[in-house]
């Protein structure tokens, strides 16, 4: 008599472990509020809903995210405890109206400098992207392992804006649960770093890196030493790529810089320069067909 095939068990994927965090709240730490929930739609529309009534630097994380959504409105789900949705409500009335741009890189960074901590090769894709590539291999073929989505938040009546940065983090989908093969996971990179550890650092790294910003004021020295941070960690830069327009036109050339304003400087064969901007541009990819 036959015995009937077991499905094996997934991977052991833990809650986030929200006490680990109470260093990081107020009032020893410096973000107001930090909450953890099993599950929800979306963490940003969550953090959205009750902004106007929310402090600076308040946070909703969870490890597993329905109804998430990314650039464009494209859809962003993953299975329980696989990955980490991480929204960061700023309100920067301390700084001028052009910084507001530059929070959604501000973490980018932050989260780069995590996973450095841990062992990780990371670098920023522009315009919101975190990539890593292989621990074993130096085969030059970075993967998403991230996406950053900011949001205003127009104000209510006597209140200020608000900025809403939402993070999601694979952090150990197999390959058959990766939903496009320019993704990747931590795990699936070779890295065995778990998500508490993670979220702890890039908190962490976000806060200090916000607070250097607002103690300078957003002005231009601020935004332009950010920017400094922000292009060393970009593995865009150099690389030659092809912009992907709203009206089926496409840009290809060289990225040279990171522009003042966010925008990504292409460089033509012939020595022509455009300027692209997050808003402009539906995919951004490497010539090549790599991802960066």
């Amino acid at each position: 008599m036959s015995t009937p095939q077991q499905t094996p068990p997934g991977p052991a994927r833990p809650p986030v472990e929200a006490g680990r965090l109470d260093a990081l709240r107020s009032p020893a730490g410096p973000y107001a509020a930090i909450t953890v929930v099993e599950e929800t739609g979306s963490t940003n529309a969550d953090l959205a809903v009750v902004a106007n009534a929310s402090a600076d630097l308040t946070v909703l994380a969870t490890s597993h995210q329905s109804a998430g959504k990314g650039r464009l409105g494209r859809g962003w789900t993953a299975p329980p405890r696989s990955s980490l949705a991480v929204s960061i409500l700023f309100k920067p009335d301390r700084l001028p109206a052009e910084a507001y741009g530059w929070l959604s890189m501000l973490c980018a960074r932050a989260l780069v400098e995590a996973l450095e901590a841990r062992g990780v090769r990371a670098a920023v894709k522009w315009p919101n992207d975190v990539l890593v590539a292989p621990r074993d291999r130096d085969d030059g073929r970075w993967r998403k392992v991230a996406g950053i989505l900011a949001q205003l938040v127009p104000a209510a009546a006597g209140r200020v804006p608000a900025v809403i940065v939402g993070t999601g983090i694979n952090i150990d989908l197999t390959n058959e649960e990766l939903p496009v093969p320019t993704a990747t996971s931590l795990a699936h990179s070779g890295y065995d770093v778990g998500g508490t550890d993670i979220l702890t650092g890039y908190l962490e790294r976000v806060a200090a890196r916000y607070g250097r910003l607002v103690a300078g004021g957003g002005d231009a020295r601020a935004l332009g030493e950010l920017r400094g941070l922000v292009a060393e960690s970009m593995a865009t830069l150099g690389a030659v790529v092809r912009a992907e327009l709203p009206d089926g036109r496409t840009l290809e050339g060289t990225a040279t810089a990171l522009e003042a304003d966010g925008g990504l400087t292409l460089t033509g064969a012939g020595g022509e320069g455009h300027t692209v901007h997050a808003a402009d541009v539906v995919h951004l990819r490497r010539a090549d067909g790599g991802y960066a």
